[in-house]
């Protein structure tokens, strides 16, 4: 019996607590930890009802996100060409890994420490040569921790991890204790419910958690986790590492509601930094750069870990782990050299775009009985098109008003669809396509072929479950 399981083969007490924390610390990253306080500024008095949306759509949809991958029993990229075929899945898989990878959420992290890293410091925000420097160096750092991808998490877990607590124990104790000023009325229209979602639907962090899946996975694999208790292993991770996040956002928040107007023009990372600076002067500002820069770290080790994996999959081993890897992070220093800024406008809208379908995914495989019955595959399928396709929508109207562009009103005439403004609109045309695909279903139409490509796709070895050579 391997030394890290208990006797009935699953993870100790530790080693789940040790897993469960590099969960969170990769989830924790950049925006989960300084948006929650940007959250808490904005709502004020009317924190706790904001932060029960935000836990909907930031935390508990993450959960399931996990809950998911693990009742699908495949990889993210199995699991959703079940669901979209063969070749619209590939597509759309390598469409969401590409940017939630290399393209935007991976150069973030670096991009985001760095801006942490000038306001703390007192360096010129304008010096590009620092900004490459930074970068180079902190994915140099995160391509040590890939070495090996099956030992990725722990390396997060025993050396990260307890220093990343160990700087957030002390600032949100400090800031709990001690408020900095008292709570003012929020600072939006409308429920603070409807704020904390919809701010919390923001995060993406659901993709996150498609792809970190199969750091997971490795990790309990080379820990001697057998294929019959993976799936409750992984769930029990998921409970843990989605707990400490669920206290962090609400810590959090609350520490922003206390700021009440004293920080009145500093929002996200330069709000943090103010806070910090605040309860520990010079030293706060350092500490939480610090900690700002491990969680960056973290959530870059992780993403590009898993994004590796992908593509060695999708790939079928033409290309290995550090093959991938090094493609990855040279691509992540190209675009984290832009700064964040750019990286958001540039990039943030079609995120937003891609995201909606992976929300449709997620829910399906969590919650839906019976889950390779042809019926409820092909309302999902409907499901998945539609969102796609309104996300696309989505997007192309963001482009337009950052251009300050409305050809033939047609600015306008999005707008006036309900729930527009908050970037749900497509949730219910999701709702109606899905009835559609389960109305419309006809057992006949669904020929050999189409079982042919269900039965090649499930055979195919594309989840990561079998040992396919990825180690360095």
């Amino acid at each position: 019996m391997n030394k890290d399981l208990k006797s009935n083969g699953d993870l100790n007490w530790l080693q789940l607590f040790l897993c469960g924390g590099a969960l969170f610390s990769m989830h924790f990253g950049a925006s989960s930890m300084v948006w929650p306080m940007n959250w808490g500024k904005e709502s004020g008095t009317s924190v706790l009802p904001a932060y029960a949306g935000a836990f909907i759509t930031s935390l508990l949809l993450v959960f399931i996100a996990y809950v998911a991958l693990a009742r699908g029993d495949g990889s993210y990229d199995k699991i959703t060409r079940r669901v979209l075929g063969d070749r619209f899945g590939k597509f759309y898989t390598r469409l969401t890994i590409a940017i939630l990878g290399p393209f935007y959420a991976i150069p973030r992290m670096s991009a985001a420490a760095w801006d942490s890293v000038i306001q703390a410091f007192g360096l010129n925000p304008d010096n590009k040569i620092m900004l490459v420097i930074f970068t180079v160096v902190f994915y140099v750092i995160t391509y040590f921790f890939l070495m090996n991808p099956g030992k990725a998490m722990d390396r997060i877990s025993s050396i990260l991890f307890p220093v990343l607590l160990v700087i957030v124990i002390l600032i949100v104790g400090k800031g709990l204790l001690y408020p900095i000023a008292t709570p003012l009325e929020k600072v939006y229209e409308g429920s603070a419910f409807a704020y904390g979602f919809t701010n919390g639907y923001a995060t993406a962090e659901i993709l996150c958690a498609l792809i970190f899946g199969v750091v997971i996975f490795n990790t309990l694999k080379n820990k001697g986790v057998e294929e019959s208790k993976m799936t409750r292993n992984m769930i029990k991770v998921g409970i843990v590492g989605i707990a400490m996040l669920s206290i962090t956002h609400l810590a959090h928040m609350l520490i922003g509601a206390s700021t009440g107007t004293v920080f009145k023009d500093l929002y996200y990372t330069s709000l943090y930094t103010a806070v910090a600076m605040r309860l520990f002067g010079t030293v706060g500002g350092m500490l939480f750069s610090g900690a700002l820069l491990l969680a960056a770290l973290t959530t870059a080790i992780g993403m590009t870990s898993g994004c590796a994996e992908f593509f060695v999959d999708t790939t079928e081993g033409k290309y290995n782990y550090k093959q991938c890897s090094i493609v990855i992070l040279i691509l992540s220093v190209i675009f984290g050299s832009l700064g964040l800024t750019s990286i958001l406008g540039i990039l943030g809208p079609i995120l937003d775009g891609i995201y909606p379908a992976a929300i449709v995914l997620v829910l399906y495989y969590a919650i839906t009985p019976s889950l390779m019955d042809k019926k409820r595959l092909n309302a999902c399928r409907w499901a998945m098109y539609a969102s796609f396709v309104f996300g696309m929508i989505d997007m192309v109207w963001k482009y337009l008003v950052k251009l300050n562009l409305n050809p033939g009103g047609i600015v306008d005439l999005y707008e006036s669809i309900p729930l527009t403004k908050s970037s749900l609109a497509w949730m219910p045309v999701a709702i109606i396509s899905f009835i559609i695909g389960w109305l419309t279903y006809k057992a006949k139409n669904i020929d050999s072929e189409v079982d042919a490509e269900m039965e090649k796709i499930d055979k195919k070895d594309s989840s990561y479950k079998k040992n396919k050579g990825t180690q360095i």
